[in-house]
């Protein structure tokens, strides 16, 4: 089991008040943070929970099967909406042009599942991968966030040349989950890149995604298969300043995907899935977006969790949930 630091943890806690009093209307006094992930393709939605950030209990169950797509449920996304109501986005195949999506009151009863074709009208698109949804307050939607490889010849080949694929970050906008807007796209950084999250922060807004790219050779540091970050003044871009690695340091460290970034208090937290030869869900924080500090060796996660999303929830809806489980 990694170990934790007393004094971090003491600190956090104070932290993790100003960070949830911000999500979806969350009373800090009941407040803890929820994780949505998944094991296998096909064996759905998996849900843990913490108190700290860094001690993480199963919510034992499949909450959520696969039904839609190719009936697989890869990366799912859950964000409370400003009513309360939480969404979910998920990966629905390797070669699909959709995403799945539900939603729910209580995590316990969903909706129907189904279909959001977002890049329906891009028949060059190889698929849609790791979608995700932020609320946009001052125009009152979402904004869907995800990665696709357009094969038409848009961007040029990769340009290093075993990259295998050429994706870049899309986005589209919705008010009901069933109209969507057409699809633009939100990150070029002139190589392909995947699994985008969409942070705001001040007046501007960070975007954490992984650098697709392929590493020709292993080197103490790998140059590519890392998180970065670029910045924006809008959430809708164009995102450009683009950082160099945020993880991915070290022999054996890198292939790092799936960010999933918030901050607390006055710290930035990024955690990504690990999944070299040595897999887990590992994080780095920061307190001025330059210097990274790898903490995954604190962290305790249900083994096998991977690609999620983790915000903050009332408490009583965990309760409830542990007690449906029982």
């Amino acid at each position: 089991m990694r170990k934790k630091s007393a004094t971090v943890l003491s600190a956090l806690i104070v932290f993790v008040v100003f960070f949830i009093a911000g999500c979806g209307g969350v009373d800090p006094k009941d407040a803890v943070y929820l994780f949505s992930s998944f094991h296998g393709e096909t064996d759905g939605l998996l849900l843990a929970w913490s108190e700290n950030l860094y001690d993480w209990t199963e919510i034992p169950g499949r909450h959520l099967a696969p039904e839609v797509g190719d009936k697989v449920m890869r990366d799912p996304f859950v964000a409370r909406g400003p009513d309360g109501t939480f969404h979910m986005v998920w990966t629905t195949g390797w070669g699909r042009r959709d995403i799945g999506y539900a939603s729910t009151k209580d995590l316990i009863h969903w909706s129907r599942q189904r279909l959001i074709g977002v890049m329906a009208g891009k028949p060059k698109a190889r698929n849609c991968w790791a979608p995700k949804i932020f609320y946009d307050p001052r125009a009152k939607h979402w904004q869907i966030v995800w990665s696709s490889w357009v094969d038409d010849g848009s961007f040029g080949p990769p340009d290093l040349p075993h990259t295998s694929k050429n994706h870049r970050i899309w986005y589209a906008t919705t008010k009901d989950f069933i109209t969507v807007s057409e699809p633009k796209v939100l990150l070029d950084p002139g190589y392909s890149c995947i699994d985008a999250y969409l942070l705001k922060d001040g007046d501007g807004y960070l975007l954490f995604f992984k650098d697709e790219r392929y590493n020709d050779s292993d080197v103490l540091t790998p140059a590519h298969q890392n998180i970065r970050m670029a910045r924006s003044k809008s959430r809708y871009g164009p995102f450009g300043d683009i950082s160099e690695p945020i993880t991915g340091k070290g022999p054996g460290k890198w292939h790092n995907e799936g960010p999933s970034a918030l901050k607390v208090g006055g710290e930035y937290y990024v955690f990504y899935d690990h999944h070299n030869s040595e897999e887990y869900f590992g994080a780095v924080k920061s307190k001025d977006l330059v210097s990274w500090t790898d903490v995954s060796e604190q962290m305790h996660f249900p083994k096998g969790f991977k690609h999620g999303h983790i915000i903050g929830v009332p408490k009583h809806i965990v309760t409830n949930l542990l007690h449906a489980r029982q």
